[in-house]
Order: structure tokens, then C-alpha cells, then sequence
């Protein structure tokens, strides 16, 4: 293992040299198809995941702030890393900061310090492009012990759990350091409204519990397939939208808007302060 870590390579891919890489791309779509998996997100087919990671590398000679990083040894993938120096994507801040939108090490060299030494290097970069704060989402399944160890820190935003976790870390401190600080403070909510996902079951799940609540209310007979038609219905028509509302990570209500608009609070959260 000392061998592998002493010949360690880090390489910046590009279009010209993407086919020195030929495992990249497979291991890419795996990696995002279960990645949106552990998020409760629909996978998607192979084919969207190797359009995706031909469209990132043809995007890199435009965009100066991405980085498709490639860690090997000899001809060994050891790992690799997205990540932009100067994003605004993440959360809505009126400052830019770094962001890590992939992060994958090969399963075999896992817990072993390989995760740490890729982190140092793409931190490197961030640094050497004055980049001082760095947010991400990280994995609910794999990577949350991992970014923590790293010196990440919870936001607090999507504290409901409705959506994607924020972390942040500042590699260096500034003069804008306290004011990304308090800006992020003011994005913090006790809960979480997102769109829902047909293809998420546990979402889906506890939402029909929700809706079998409002159905009881307003004398209707729920059926099974309801929930799923209204969440395909929003997806398929840009004029519909159907959200739950998270607290805590659980779903204690939802609003439905098509022609006519539908929403519920389970009755033990009525008397709370929460909106739909």
C-alpha cells in the first residue's frame, strides 16, 4: 500500500487526454447512478451518465474554474474529483466559493488514506486559485463521516432533511469569511419544501401517508397510484407542482398546484408555525 501511495499521480483531465482514460467514463456513470441512489433521486440510464461526463469534458477549455481531477498509480485508478474554484450554485449567497460535485474513490482502496491525500491535492488547487471557502453536498450514505473528518462542517441548511445536505470548510480566512458566515446563517430553516420524486419510495411513501390524512378530511377515497400520478403529472408539466414538506427528515405536509391547489399539515404539526 506504501508502494501504491509513493507513485501516486494526480492528472487535470482534458478533452485531448480523455482517452488515456478509458475507465474513467464507466466508472463515472457507476459512481452517479449510485450517488443518486443514496440521495433518494431517480438513477437515470448509463447513457445519460457517459452524455453527462462527455459534456463535462467538453466544457472544461470554456470554463477556467473546473477541474476533473484523475488520481492513479502507474496505470491503477485510484480515484477522481469534479470541482470548481469559483461556483454560485450550490447555495444562494452573494460571494462565490469553491465546490467539490464529485468525489469517488475506488472501492478497493477505500479507508486506507487515499480519500484524505486526493482532498489535500484538490484543496491545493483551490488555494493556488484563491479560493478561501469550499461547500459541498456530501453523500447521506458514504460521505458524511468522511467530509467531516476533513474538517467540514453542517450549514444547517436542509437541516429539515427534505434536500441535500450543505457543508462548508474555509481553507483560509479573509475579510469576507464572516459575512459568507452569516449569509449562510440566513438560509437556515427548521424545515425543507422540495419537489417530489416519483422514482424516491421512501418519499413516496411517506407522503401518501400525508395524503391519506387529507383524504380522510376531504371525504375522498384515496388510491395508491394518486401520489405517484401527481408526482409524474409535475414532472412531465412545467405548470404543476407538487412539494413536500420536511421536518426533522420526515414529511408532515404537501402542496399540490395544478389547475386548483391542494396542500395538508399532518393535524399534530397544524398548530406549529409552518407554511407550505
Amino acid at each position: 500500500m506504501e508502494a501504491i501511495k509513493s507513485n501516486i499521480t494526480f492528472k487535470k483531465l482534458t478533452k485531448e487526454n480523455c482517452t488515456n482514460y478509458k475507465n474513467v467514463r464507466k466508472i463515472f456513470a457507476k459512481y452517479k447512478k449510485q450517488t443518486l441512489c443514496n440521495h433518494g433521486e431517480a438513477p437515470g440510464s448509463k447513457k445519460m451518465f457517459y452524455n453527462l461526463f462527455d459534456s463535462i469534458i467538453a466544457s472544461l477549455p470554456k470554463d477556467k474554474t473546473k477541474y476533473f481531477i484523475v488520481m492513479h498509480a502507474d496505470k491503477e485508478l485510484l480515484g477522481f474529483a469534479l470541482i470548481e474554484t469559483a461556483d454560485r450554485d450550490v447555495v444562494d449567497i452573494p460571494f462565490s466559493y469553491g465546490s467539490v460535485h464529485d468525489f469517488y474513490i475506488s472501492p478497493k482502496h477505500r479507508h486506507k488514506g487515499f480519500g484524505r491525500i486526493l482532498n489535500e491535492y484538490i484543496e491545493k488547487i483551490f488555494k493556488e486559485n484563491g479560493t478561501n471557502t469550499v461547500l459541498l453536498y456530501p453523500d447521506p450514505v458514504s460521505g458524511i463521516d468522511f467530509w467531516r473528518a476533513m474538517g467540514y462542517c453542517n450549514t444547517g441548511i436542509h437541516q429539515g432533511w427534505g434536500h441535500f445536505l450543505v457543508y462548508k470548510k474555509h481553507l483560509t480566512e479573509n475579510e469576507h469569511t464572516a459575512e459568507i458566515d452569516k449569509a449562510i446563517e440566513q438560509l437556515v430553516t427548521p424545515t425543507d419544501t422540495i419537489g417530489i420524486n416519483p422514482y424516491n419510495k421512501q418519499q413516496m411513501k411517506e407522503v401518501f401517508k400525508v395524503w391519506k390524512e387529507y383524504c380522510k378530511q376531504a371525504n375522498r377515497k384515496p388510491h395508491k397510484n394518486d401520489v405517484r400520478k401527481m408526482a409524474f403529472s409535475a414532472r412531465k408539466n412545467r405548470n404543476v407542482h407538487f412539494s413536500a414538506l420536511y421536518y426533522k427528515g420526515n414529511v408532515i405536509g404537501f402542496t399540490y398546484k395544478a389547475e386548483n391547489e391542494i396542500s395538508h399539515i399532518l393535524p399534530e404539526y397544524e398548530k406549529q408555525e409552518f407554511h407550505l
